[in-house]
């Protein structure tokens, strides 16, 4: 169990990594996030989710209040829980879901990006029951 966890962070690690590296190239400039920061999250988000497997993009919204909490919908998953800024990045940990990709235990990490007149949220997480999955939104300033 614990080896499956340090492959598991190591892979959050690199999967995060690799979403800077892209988005600060081709998507606005990644921003390194502190708590004060909290105030950019709140809103409507819309764009997509890759769900495991990569069988194709589904179109999403997420909505995350100003106390954190956030609710996502795509296709027929839904899924609600905290957002919250550490280390830089903003992470999701679900609290319940619906749906296939809604079992288990899920969370995420996105890198937030400055797209001039939007802000951008790209990352991925995993399902516990249903694997990896891939996320990007978008919000107007």
């Amino acid at each position: 169990m614990e080896k499956q966890r340090r492959m598991h962070g190591l892979l959050v690690v690199v999967l995060v990594a690799w979403a800077i590296a892209g988005c600060a190239s081709s998507s606005g400039t990644a921003k390194q996030l502190t708590a004060s920061d909290a105030a950019l999250l709140p809103g409507a988000w819309t764009g997509w989710v890759t769900p495991p497997g990569g069988s194709g993009m589904v179109p999403a919204t997420l909505t995350i209040r100003p106390d954190g909490t956030y609710t996502i919908e795509a296709g027929a998953f839904s899924s609600t829980g905290k957002a919250e800024i550490k280390d830089g990045l903003v992470q999701f940990y679900s609290t319940s879901g619906t749906g296939a990709l809604g079992a288990g235990d899920r969370s995420g990490t996105a890198v937030l990006t400055d797209r001039n007149t939007s802000w951008g949220l790209a990352g991925s997480g995993r399902g516990s029951v249903a694997g990896p999955f891939n996320f990007e939104v978008t919000k107007t300033k």
